[in-house]
């Protein structure tokens, strides 16, 4: 049975809604609540009036004061419910203070350990600079940004990191479709984001990671097609312009040529006996040479700074000789680094309890489904097992990225939580969730036909969960009562940098779009299927597609 090439209606309807849904979590957390975001946002702007470029060496870039402007809440881990429904000290709209008002490119100072102030330093020069002379480009269309509001400059930024991160359901979709998985399975895999509320809020907010996530998705798809038979040059062509830009954008993807190498050596393999190891190793070749230019990169940390990336806030790297083993907390480190990487996978933790509240629970049932599916797609093979494993690769390569990162901090300086963010997986995200959702391809047809409906009903709950711990951390007013809600509604509407009508109007779209796709979906799953679909084994539709 031929597939139709055409895109449903129903996937640009969740295109859409994943893009409300970062909109609107633009107002729900206040500026500076993502990871790193006043850093981030700091460089950029840095960069913008030629402070940070050419690009500074380590130990060499500070936070500037005038970033402070941006921001009502502080950007460290909180002790407790802000109550910001209950304060009365943020400037009506529009009145709120610049960048060169807060003090400019002036170095930021803070107490340091013997209560004289220290330089606060930006550690993120350690990453390469595409994302920040990206974003510089964006600030640059606000004419006098250095005097505007800075919170509406911030503001522009997360919309444009929202708008990077616009086309991942439809990266999904067209990589369970190349990947031949039976209807309406690829419609699932585009609804999958959203059932990862970190990583919609991470969309939302400004962090280099968004445009690595997106890059992976591109690499993800590309990688899907060399393993599905097509060994072009031209998707050769695209997969090392898209490796170059994620090396040039953050050093996780230093995992990228190891991957990329991985799957044309299973695609070679499976068509050796059609004669194409040529045409692999000529597109391997490829994309090798377009490579070059984000290699180049780390190459030159290895040269300028004597190794493969710096330490952001040293000009001399600190001494990290191990003083701590195994018995020293090794499993305090280990049982600390597995819960982190799960909970900060799918939640966020702002306050850094580590509270096992309604988000953390959530957090472990998607574990659990995603397992589940994973195992089930590598038992009963609805995908090439070989082709699985590659497209699942670069989650164990980043864990292990990170885990080394993390032991090399704990045997060093005894920390047994330094680095541990889920997110940092999220470049394999997609082929994780293709995988995972492969695994409903051995359900009965009725089964797999509610799906996306399954996967929609999951989201919500995830979304429920996570919004009340962060509805009572950032909003709620200290003495509750009937009138509540209305206070912490009208308390985020007046600190949105730009009018509430706006707001209003992307949750009412938001509201609107997500109806439809529940219709969509519904219908979809109460639908009787075709004659043979029942008859269909899994595997059937999962066949390397041929080469074009």
């Amino acid at each position: 049975m031929s597939r139709p090439r055409t895109v449903p209606g129903v996937v640009w309807l969740i295109v859409l809604l994943h893009l409300a849904v970062m909109l609107a979590q633009t107002a729900v957390f206040p500026n500076v609540r993502s990871p790193d975001e006043r850093q981030h946002v700091d460089l950029v702007l840095q960069v913008r009036q030629g402070d940070a470029w050419p690009w500074p060496g380590p130990g060499t870039a500070y936070v500037t004061r005038g970033v402070t402007a941006g921001g009502f809440v502080g950007a460290d881990s909180l002790d407790g419910p802000q109550h910001l429904a209950d304060r009365d000290d943020v400037p009506p709209r529009g009145e709120r203070p610049s960048y060169r008002a807060a003090g400019g490119s002036a170095t930021l100072t803070a107490e340091g350990a013997d209560g004289r102030q220290e330089p606060v330093f930006n550690q993120l020069v350690q990453h390469p600079p595409l994302y920040y002379l990206l974003g510089a480009g964006v600030v640059g269309l606000v004419p006098g940004w250095q005097d505007a509001p800075l919170d509406q400059v911030w503001l522009l930024l997360r919309w444009w990191n929202a708008l990077l991160a616009l086309p991942l359901p439809l990266l999904l979709f067209a990589t369970a479709r190349r990947l031949r998985l039976p209807e309406p399975l690829p419609v699932a895999a585009a609804l999958a984001p959203l059932v990862v509320p970190e990583l919609t809020h991470l969309e939302s907010a400004v962090n280099n990671d968004n445009l690595l996530v997106v890059l992976g998705a591109c690499a993800t798809l590309l990688v899907a097609r060399v393993l599905t038979g097509d060994l072009g040059r031209r998707t050769a062509l695209l997969l090392g312009l898209v490796s170059s830009l994620a090396l040039l954008t953050k050093g996780f993807a230093l995992m990228f040529p190891a991957w990329v190498l991985l799957a044309y050596v299973v695609a070679a393999w499976r068509h050796r006996r059609a004669g194409q190891l040529r045409s692999a190793a000529t597109s391997l070749l490829v994309v090798a040479v377009v490579t070059v230019p984000g290699i180049a990169w780390w190459v030159r940390n290895v040269v300028v700074h004597g190794m493969l990336q710096p330490h952001g806030t040293h000009v001399t790297p600190p001494d990290l000789t191990p003083v701590h083993g195994w018995s020293d907390g090794g499993v305090t480190w280990l049982g600390r680094f597995a819960e982190r990487m799960v909970t900060l996978f799918f939640v966020q933790d702002h306050a850094a309890a580590r509270a096992h509240d309604a988000s953390w629970w959530a957090a472990r049932v998607a574990l659990v489904l995603v397992v589940a599916g994973i195992s089930a797609a590598l038992v009963r093979r609805p995908l090439p097992r070989p082709d699985a494993l590659v497209l699942l690769f670069p989650v164990p390569a980043l864990a292990g990225i990170v885990a080394r990162g993390s032991w090399e901090q704990f045997a060093a300086f005894g920390d047994v939580g330094a680095a541990q963010q889920g997110r940092y997986l999220y470049t394999g995200l997609v082929g994780l969730l293709v995988v995972a959702l492969a695994g409903a391809a051995v359900l009965r047809a009725g089964w797999r036909r509610a799906t996306p409906a399954a996967l929609l009903a999951l989201a919500v709950g995830m979304h429920a969960a996570y919004q009340y711990d962060v509805w009572c951390l950032y909003w709620w007013p200290a003495d509750g009562g009937p009138g509540a809600l209305g206070r912490a509604l009208g308390a985020v509407g007046h600190w949105y940098p730009v009018p509430a009508a706006v707001l209003g109007a992307v949750v009412a779209a938001g509201v609107g779009l997500a109806l439809a796709v529940t219709v969509s979906v519904v219908r979809t799953a109460v639908a009787p299927g075709p004659p043979d679909d029942a008859a269909r084994s899994p595997r059937a539709d999962a066949d390397p597609v041929p080469a074009a």
